[in-house]
């Protein structure tokens, strides 16, 4: 399941210094929220890491797989009504012909939600 546009919407993007960032909305009506909790909806781990799949798929402009997610850390919990709008930074993104891999946090201007390393296989068509 592609979760832009329906757990997530981007609101804006911009390269600077070698970063990659995006911000996007959460979308509190989203089914996922409504099962993960009822009346406290807490977005789960998993759907943060695909997120960066998500925009990282963006910033490369290909198809990815994850292969690997390495040091993830799920530092403060990310609500849709406490902190609906964050920020998808990309501190290091790598490509070569094989892998792409990049380091992520996931903010807002106080908090830092997740940090995550992954390492992503180019879907073969």
């Amino acid at each position: 399941m592609i979760l832009k546009n329906q757990l997530y919407q981007i609101e804006h993007s911009q390269e600077s210094d070698g970063t990659e960032q995006f911000t996007i909305r959460l979308l509190e009506d989203c089914p996922i929220y409504r099962a993960h909790f009822p009346g406290q909806p807490i977005t789960p781990g998993v759907c943060i890491v695909q997120i960066v799949q998500e925009l990282l798929e963006l910033t490369v402009g290909q198809q990815l797989e994850i292969s690997e997610v390495k040091n993830v850390k799920f530092l403060n919990i990310l609500t849709p009504k406490d902190n609906p709008k964050v920020d998808i930074v990309f501190t290091a993104i790598e490509t070569s012909d094989e892998s792409v891999s990049a380091k992520a946090e996931v903010k807002d201007a106080t908090t830092v939600f997740t940090t995550v390393s992954v390492v992503c296989q180019p879907v073969k068509r």
